[in-house]
């Protein structure tokens, strides 16, 4: 019996070990794992930014994230509080800012906050600033859902300023300035 035993784990392991090989080669070609991502659409873009240097994927996101933080280094002060809806996962790397709120990416998988303690976590932690992507890389439509929940909610205090390529940055409205728009707004009679 002792003999046979070689003979028959030898080829037992190469049919498993191949099986694997050509199911796992299969599985990898197919993006399944990443099949909520938007990855196949677009020419390559590679970044330009330094700190980014070797990133790259199809479609604008690369781009119309540059765009984001050139504009955020140029028009927002370094000390000032930003909340980025959904989430950009580089953003604090790219720009060397520090994060001052305790989430970072906001799906229902992260973020323990209802929109209302995130607006008074926003408050609490002076946030000025609210940087909301539009078109989200993430075709989950459940992290499209969270985001557009959470910005109705705190949309009530930030105005928005401007519109990049696919990046909409609102500025927290000064309650004083926001106190004088509402006298104004009352009737004299």
């Amino acid at each position: 019996m002792k003999d046979y035993w070689p003979w028959f784990t030898i080829p037992l392991t190469a049919i498993v070990a191949l099986s694997l090989l050509i199911s796992g080669g299969f599985y990898v070609q197919s993006h399944e794992r990443l099949d909520y991502a938007n990855l196949d659409d677009g020419e390559l873009r590679r970044s330009t930014l330094p700190q980014l240097q070797g990133l790259s994927t199809r479609g604008d996101w690369i781009p119309h994230f540059e765009e984001l933080v050139r504009y955020v280094e140029r028009e927002i002060p370094r000390d000032e509080g930003i909340l980025l809806l959904p989430g950009e996962d580089p953003f604090y790397y790219a720009t060397g800012r520090r994060p001052q709120f305790p989430v970072l990416l906001f799906d229902r998988t992260v973020n323990p906050y209802s929109p209302e303690e995130l607006l008074q976590i926003a408050r609490q932690r002076n946030i000025r600033w609210l940087l909301i992507k539009q078109d989200l890389q993430d075709e989950d439509e459940q992290v499209e859902l969270e985001r557009d929940r959470l910005t109705e909610a705190v949309e009530q205090e930030f105005e928005q300023v401007e519109s990049l390529g696919n990046y909409d940055i609102y500025r927290r409205i000064d309650p004083n300035k926001k106190s004088a728009d509402d006298d104004d707004d009352r009737d004299p009679n």
